[in-house]
């Protein structure tokens, strides 16, 4: 366990930004040809598809092993 917290304490910001960031998404509500839907992002950002409700969203960012957060 100390030699846990003493590596994590030594993690540069860089290296802490990204830890995680593989498993992880968020979904927002978008306007796109004057229709309303729900963009997959990657933690960096990156668009990974949409869908029509945040539900059906959710499900896909989970079935690709994603943990999606929704946000506003």
């Amino acid at each position: 366990m100390q030699y846990q917290e003493a590596t994590l304490r030594q993690i540069s910001t860089a290296a802490l930004a990204v830890l995680g960031s593989m498993e992880m998404a968020y979904i927002r509500e978008i306007e796109e040809d004057g229709m309303t839907l729900y963009a997959i992002y990657s933690a960096d950002g990156q668009r990974l598809g949409e869908e029509e409700s945040a539900e059906v969203a959710a499900v896909i960012a989970r079935q690709n092993d994603l943990d999606a957060f929704l946000v506003c």
